[in-house]
């Protein structure tokens, strides 16, 4: 029996089996990444039904949706100056091929290296496992009778899986929320503290078509981007080193060319890059790096016709770069909530993808990542949550809340 006087409080409070039923109800509600991205009218169901009632269930003062359709939920006195952000998202993948994706089915875990039993179910390895364990750890904090003597924030972004930091960004600029300290959904009840960040990159090429049996007549806008993408493979190395987060690879993704018709010179080609970003990199500069050699092919002969080519370089979205440290406040208070309620401080890694917490970070958000997804099972027909790691991530997360912002002995416990 544990001697931290949170966890003795809290533990009465928490149960796999209700960990486990949160988990089903969130995945019974679908909200898919659809061609409408934030704008997918069943993102703004799933707030509307899945979150909005529970919200005011758990006692939530404030409620609001902002117009990209977020949801923004805000309790307790503020007396002590503390406040702690919990981030979720509800897009996740499309069904695609996965049976019964919204059935929000238990099966034995043990046949797929996981202990205990997992829920199947679009987005549980994602977005929604993580979701759960917050939302069963608030209603722990609740049932405890520890009051909100700070500001706890719970947010669902309509985004999860767009690549872009809109929907986040909102909620911090136009709605002005902000926290002492915040946390992002991750995996395998590890602590994720770092990841590179990205910028994507569209150079457009442009020639002259016509008829590919008189090659002479035009200017093979797809001869041009394989110049620009031998001159970036040359100019461009990936000598960009991190010693935590690895290479900042710059990727080509994408190669499309037009006209969709055949036997055509074709007189546009676009290319798709991915520039993954280091901590401290500007995406403005980096982009500009690009535009530099790309745009050095611009009026660039046809090696065949001798006709010029044209080159344009536009920035896509952005995803910003994220590391904190292991004394870092936000980490302490994770590391003291997992040997608090699991016995022993979590595994530390640094991530391979970009997500929300860059962004916090940037903006002086410290926020670190914690939960009990399974990147394995991500996008795949078997996406699932373990019910153990869910209903751990809620013990986690129950008292990280209670000693952040809650009164009673929470006080004495305040990572300072």
């Amino acid at each position: 029996m544990t001697d931290d006087p949170i966890a003795q409080r809290l533990l009465p409070c928490l149960s796999r089996a209700r960990a486990c039923t949160v988990l089903q109800e969130l995945l019974r509600v679908p909200s898919p990444q659809t061609d409408l991205l934030e704008a997918e009218p069943l993102l703004r169901e799933f707030m509307n039904v899945a979150l909005l009632p529970r919200m005011k269930q758990l006692g939530f003062e404030s409620i609001r949706q902002d117009a990209m359709g977020n949801l923004i939920a805000e309790t307790g006195a503020g007396r002590s100056g503390r406040s702690l952000m919990l981030v979720t998202h509800a897009m996740n993948q499309p069904p695609s091929t996965m049976p019964d994706p919204y059935g929000g089915k238990v099966i034995d875990a043990t046949k797929h290296g996981l202990r205990g039993e997992a829920v199947l179910g679009k987005g549980a390895s994602e977005q929604k496992g993580t979701m759960a364990a917050m939302l069963h750890a608030i209603e722990a904090v609740r049932s405890a009778g520890i009051a909100i003597d700070g500001r706890l924030v719970f947010v669902c972004c309509v985004s999860g899986e767009t690549g872009k930091h809109d929907a986040i960004r909102r909620v911090v600029e136009k709605e002005g929320v902000r926290a002492d300290l915040a946390f992002v959904y991750g995996n395998s009840l590890k602590l994720q503290l770092g990841n590179r960040g990205r910028v994507d990159v569209k150079v457009i090429v442009r020639g002259t078509p016509c008829h590919s049996s008189r090659p002479n007549d035009g200017a093979n806008a797809v001869t041009g981007a394989m110049e620009v993408l031998r001159r970036l493979a040359a100019e461009i190395p990936n000598d960009r080193i991190h010693p935590q987060l690895g290479t900042a690879w710059l990727t080509c993704n994408r190669i499309e060319s037009f006209p969709k018709s055949t036997h055509t010179v074709q007189d546009r080609c676009e290319i798709g890059l991915d520039r993954r970003l280091l901590p401290g990199e500007d995406p403005d500069r980096a982009v500009a790096e690009i535009a530099r050699v790309a745009g050095a092919v611009d009026n660039w002969l046809d090696p065949i016709s001798g006709k010029p080519l044209r080159v344009e370089v536009e920035k896509g979205p952005v995803m910003y770069p994220s590391l904190v440290t292991e004394d870092s406040r936000v980490v302490r208070l994770l590391k003291s909530a997992c040997v608090a309620m699991l016995g022993e401080a979590p595994e530390s890694f640094y991530g391979q993808s970009a997500h929300d917490q860059g962004y916090l970070n940037f903006v002086g958000i410290p926020t670190a990542n914690f939960g009990s997804g399974e990147q394995a099972y991500a996008h795949t027909d078997m996406d699932m949550a373990s019910v153990d790691k869910t209903f751990d991530a809620a013990k986690v997360y129950a008292w990280m809340i209670a000693a952040h912002v809650g009164a009673g002995p929470s006080r004495n416990q305040e990572i300072k």
